[in-house]
């Protein structure tokens, strides 16, 4: 009886496919062992190098510690080290015993709560460590929770416009106190702080991707090579919380932008004392996001208006540093000309003259001595000083002023009792009678100024004033009842103030709207 064609057709075509499937489980293999060569060569050499195929044998997967590593012999760690045979060569690990990987044990010491720093959490290395996972699926489940819980609590941290602000402000803190006298500052900091809020790029391609990106990799290889039911896990969950993690609105990008490009201009330059640091990679950002969007940015990051200076350090809250500001562009300024700047505000806050008392003087240098005199105390003053000084000249004045609005910063306000200073009768005098004064006074911009000593100046400069606010007609009055009665609260029945050299009138009604007119008394 004669073969069956169909049946030798069906064995053909069985052993077709069969051949076919070995083929390609080959090139799979080959595929995985050159990613693996590939990682090897590109992250440096690993504790657990590869085996010849000595003898005949099959190769083996040996672990070595590293030198440093916390399982290394004469160092304590909490892991028993690794039995060596007779020839003194480390034993492989024993089937389903634990696979010492530092890699892993590091990321895995970090958490979302009490062991959570951003920046450590930066300088991790994700190939090695999913690499080194990938013979426990166990810690590859384990790895890829954990990603997903970082992933929430790095988005809330720098997301979070007030979080993003006081971060920025202890990494700025640290570039003044650390980098002029760190000569590793420039090829240290770019990596550490790289992708900490947005990407890093760099002038010809090179690009440092965001944290949560590389989190969000981690994570979804991770879970493709883990155990099926992890798999329908994540399936079924759509994985909400790790989306949620790496997507931003409009507004976030480039406050995470801004943020970024003023950390990575702090890492490749170092503080030079009393000089400005340009700040190239905001300007550049500026140039393509457009300069109001990026104040608008620092506004909301460090709680300042948006036309700026915007201020970063202070001598009140940290009284070793001198004042730090950003300084935007000039108004019009465009291509090269656009440019942000990190500017010295004010150098460190002075002794004033009340503080620096007798007790300050030796037994051979009285009161009286050069040391103590007025004329180097005058020397001294400065805006942050001027208040507490015990004589203060009009000479001093005007410099205070003039510095203030050559620097382009803010002058500060008076104290609650800055009527009853010595400091008080030379500045009242230099707005009543100093015209060339009061032009420079209203050229300064005041932070948190008393409300009627600037209406008062405006009004004896121009001869007349209508308050443009229904109740800055109050705060005039209080400043002039002050002046001619020395009562805030006492107003006039004729709606007539006589000041030293000044008569001013009031003319209109409370619906209609105040005028008021000043007038020089010869």
């Amino acid at each position: 009886m004669g073969a069956d064609p169909d049946a030798e057709r069906i064995q053909r075509e069985r052993e077709q496919r069969r051949a076919a499937e070995r083929v390609r489980m080959e090139e799979a293999r080959r595929e995985r062992q050159l990613e693996l060569d590939r990682l090897r060569e590109r992250d440096g050499p690993r504790s657990g190098p590869w085996e010849g195929n000595q003898g005949g044998k099959a190769p083996r997967l040996v672990l070595v510690p590293a030198p440093g590593d916390p399982a290394s012999p004469g160092t304590s760690s909490p892991d028993p080290p690794l039995s060596e045979d007779g020839a003194g060569q480390p034993r492989p690990r024993e089937i389903g015993g634990r696979l010492p990987a530092p890699a892993v044990d590091e990321f895995l010491q970090t958490d979302p709560t009490e062991r959570f720093d951003l920046l450590t959490l930066n300088v991790l290395r994700f190939p090695p460590l999913l690499e080194a996972a990938h013979a426990d699926p166990n810690q590859l489940r384990t790895i890829a929770r954990r990603a997903e819980a970082l992933m929430v609590r790095v988005k809330q941290e720098v997301d979070d416009p007030l979080s993003a602000g006081a971060f920025l402000r202890d990494q700025v803190l640290r570039w003044y106190r650390e980098s002029p006298t760190d000569p590793n500052w420039g090829a240290r900091m770019p990596e550490r702080w790289g992708g900490l809020f947005a990407d890093s790029r760099a002038s010809g391609g090179k690009l440092h991707p965001w944290l949560n990106v590389r989190l969000w990799s981690l994570y979804e290889s991770a879970s493709r090579a883990g155990r099926l039911r992890e798999k329908m896990r994540r399936s079924l969950l759509r994985d909400k919380g790790a989306e949620a993690a790496v997507g931003r609105t409009a507004s976030q990008q480039i406050h995470a932008e801004v943020a970024q490009a003023i950390l990575d201009d702090l890492a490749t330059r170092r503080r030079e004392p009393g000089s400005p640091l340009p700040l190239v990679r905001l300007s550049e950002l500026a140039v393509r996001r457009q300069v109001p969007t990026v104040n608008d940015a620092l506004a909301l990051l460090f709680s300042a208006p948006e036309t700026g200076p915007f201020v970063i350090l202070h001598p009140n809250r940290y009284p070793e540093c001198e004042e730090l500001q950003i300084r935007p562009p000039a108004a019009g300024a465009t291509g090269a000309a656009l440019a942000f700047s990190l500017v010295p505000g004010r150098p460190l806050r002075k002794a004033s003259n009340r503080a620096r008392g007798a007790s300050e003087f030796t037994p051979d240098e009285p009161p009286g001595s050069e040391r103590g005199s007025p004329e180097d105390a005058e020397g001294d003053l400065e805006e942050s000083t001027v208040w507490e000084a015990e004589t203060v000249s009009k000479k001093s004045w005007v410099r205070i002023l003039e510095a203030v609005r050559r620097e382009h910063h803010r002058l500060e306000p008076p104290p609650k009792d800055y009527r009853s200073r010595p400091a008080y009768g030379p500045f009242l005098e230099l707005v009543l009678h100093d015209a060339e004064f009061r032009k420079l006074l209203l050229s300064v911009k005041w932070r948190g100024r008393p409300s009627g000593l600037p209406l008062l100046v405006s009004l004896l400069q121009k001869g007349t004033l209508a308050p443009e606010v229904a109740t800055d007609h109050e705060y005039l009055e209080a400043e002039l009842g002050e002046l001619s009665q020395g009562d805030p609260q006492w107003r006039p029945n004729d709606g007539s103030w006589t000041l030293p050299g000044w008569k001013v009138t009031r003319d209109g009604s409370h619906r209609e709207g105040y005028r008021y007119r000043a007038e020089a008394i010869p």
